[in-house]
C-alpha cells in the first residue's frame, strides 16, 4: 500500500505513465515494418528554399534518423514528448493533475494516431507538431522566459511548415498584434510580431517552392468537383477555362510516362505521383490555364457559392473525421489500444463547447477560454481548407485535424473547467520594441 501512495505521488505518477505510454506506442511500431508508398520519396530530400516536392520540417526529421527504421523510432519518441509535454502542461493548472496526466496519454496512444508511425509519410509527424505547438503555447502563457520563447518558436515553425494548410495558424496569432499595432499607431510592436512576421514569409517562401504540387491539387479539385457537375463546370467555362473535347469523362489516372512532354514541363509532377487523366487530356491549354488561375477561380468559385462549400465539408465530416477504420491507409502495426477510446468528433466538439462557455462565464479564465475557442475555430478553419484543396485522400489530409479536435476537447475541459492554477494572460507589451 505504502509503495502504490509513493507511486500515485505526482513526479513519480508522471515517471510512470510516460514509460507506460513509450512502451504500449514502441510495441505498435518498433518491431513493424516501415510501409512505404510512392509518394514516400518526396521525403527522403532535404531542401529549404528551393524547388521541392515535400516542405522541410518533415523531410529534416527523416534525414536524421537515415534509415526508415530508425524513422520509426524518431516518430515514436517525438510523438510520445509532444504529448507527455501537454500532459505536463495540463496536469499543473488542472485541479486534477493525475487524471489530466493520465487522459492526456491515453488520447495519444488511440490507434487513430500511433498507427501512422510505421508509415514514411507525414502524418505521425504532423500531429506531433501541433500538439507540441499547443502544449507550448500553454507553457509560454504560464512562464515567459527565454527557454518557453524557443521551445514555442521551435514547435510553432514546426506546425506551420509541415503542412501548407497550417499556415493560417500564423495569421491568427498575428491577429492580437495587429490589432496593439493599430490601435497605438504604429507606435508599438514586439519581438513575437516580428518572429510570426518572419515565420509567415518562410511560409510563402515555403509555398512557391512547392508551387508544383499546388498545382497537382488544383487537378485533383477540378478532376473531381467540376468536370462531372454541370453547374460548376459552366461555371469555370464561362471565367476561361478551356473546354477540352473528352475532359469531362476523364476523372481516373494515367501512369506518368503517359503524360506529354509539353504538359510534363508545365506541371512538373511530384515524384511518385500519379498524374490525372485530365492532365494528359487537357493537354498545354488547361495546363497553362490552371497554373495561372486554377487556384484564385476555385477560391472565387467557394465564396460566391458558400452552400455548396459548406455542404461538401458537411459531408465529409463524418469519413475524414470519424474514419470507421484504417482501410483508407493499410498498415500493419502491433498490439493497441482498441480505438473507442478516440470517441466521435461531436462528442469532443460538444465537450470544447461546454468547457469553454463555463470557462468565459468566469471571469478568471475569460481570456483563456477566448485563445481556446480561437484555437477551436482555426482548427476548423484549417478541416475547411483541407477538404477543399484536394481532391482525393481526405481522411489522409485530415488526420492531424481529427487529432486536434480530440486535443482541444480535452485541454479545454482541464484548461477552464476546474483549474487549480490559472493560465496566465500573456502581456502584450513584454517584448515590445519602441
Amino acid at each position: 500500500m505504502l509503495r502504490i501512495r509513493f507511486l500515485l505521488r505526482m513526479p513519480w505518477f508522471a515517471v510512470t505513465a510516460t514509460a507506460v505510454a513509450l512502451i504500449v506506442r514502441a510495441m505498435a511500431s518498433i518491431s513493424q515494418n516501415a510501409v512505404r508508398y510512392p509518394d514516400s520519396v518526396g521525403y527522403d530530400t532535404v531542401k529549404f528554399f528551393t524547388h521541392t516536392d515535400r516542405p522541410w520540417p518533415i523531410p529534416f526529421v527523416f534525414s536524421l534518423a537515415g534509415s526508415d527504421s530508425l524513422r520509426i523510432m524518431f516518430q515514436v519518441l517525438l510523438g510520445t514528448a509532444a504529448w507527455v509535454f501537454l500532459a505536463w502542461g495540463l496536469s499543473s493548472i488542472s485541479r486534477f493533475p493525475r487524471t489530466a496526466f493520465a487522459s492526456t496519454l491515453l488520447l495519444g496512444l488511440s490507434p487513430q494516431i500511433i498507427r501512422y508511425d510505421v508509415a514514411i509519410l507525414s502524418e505521425s509527424l504532423s500531429i506531433s507538431f501541433a500538439v507540441a505547438a499547443l502544449a507550448a503555447t500553454l507553457y509560454r502563457l504560464r512562464t515567459r522566459t527565454m527557454l518557453s520563447n524557443i521551445m514555442w518558436g521551435t514547435a510553432l515553425t514546426l506546425c506551420v511548415l509541415s503542412r501548407p494548410t497550417h499556415l493560417i495558424v500564423v495569421i491568427v496569432c498575428l491577429v492580437p498584434s495587429t490589432i496593439v499595432f493599430v490601435r497605438t499607431r504604429a507606435r508599438k510592436i514586439t519581438m513575437t510580431t516580428l518572429a510570426l512576421l518572419s515565420l509567415l514569409g518562410a511560409g510563402i517562401v515555403s509555398l512557391r517552392t512547392t508551387s508544383h504540387v499546388s498545382l497537382l491539387n488544383v487537378y485533383t479539385v477540378i478532376s473531381s468537383r467540376v468536370i462531372s457537375d454541370d453547374e460548376r463546370f459552366t461555371w469555370f467555362v464561362e471565367r476561361g477555362m478551356p473546354n477540352v473535347p473528352n475532359m469531362r469523362t476523364a476523372t481516373g489516372y494515367d501512369y506518368a510516362e503517359e503524360l506529354p512532354a509539353d504538359v510534363a514541363a508545365i506541371v512538373q509532377l511530384p515524384v511518385g505521383q500519379q498524374p490525372p487523366q485530365l492532365m494528359r487530356v487537357g493537354g498545354v491549354q488547361l495546363a497553362t490555364w490552371l497554373k495561372n488561375n486554377g487556384w484564385r477561380e476555385w477560391s472565387r468559385y467557394l465564396i460566391t457559392h458558400p452552400s455548396d462549400a459548406f455542404s461538401h465539408a458537411s459531408q465529409l465530416a463524418g469519413p475524414t473525421l470519424n474514419p470507421p477504420n484504417g482501410d483508407f491507409l493499410p498498415l500493419k502495426n502491433g498490439a493497441m489500444i482498441p480505438q473507442s477510446i478516440f470517441f466521435t468528433w461531436q462528442l469532443w466538439t460538444l465537450l470544447s463547447g461546454v468547457a469553454l462557455l463555463v470557462g468565459f462565464l468566469q471571469l478568471r479564465t475569460r481570456s483563456a477560454s477566448l485563445l481556446l475557442a480561437a484555437a477551436v475555430l482555426t482548427t476548423w478553419s484549417i478541416y475547411f481548407i483541407t477538404v477543399h484543396t484536394s481532391g482525393i485522400e481526405h481522411v489522409r489530409h485530415a488526420v492531424t485535424v481529427s487529432a486536434m479536435i480530440r486535443v482541444l476537447g480535452l485541454v479545454s475541459l482541464f484548461a477552464l473547467w476546474p483549474q487549480r492554477r490559472p493560465i496566465a494572460s500573456l502581456d502584450e507589451h513584454d517584448d515590445e520594441l519602441h
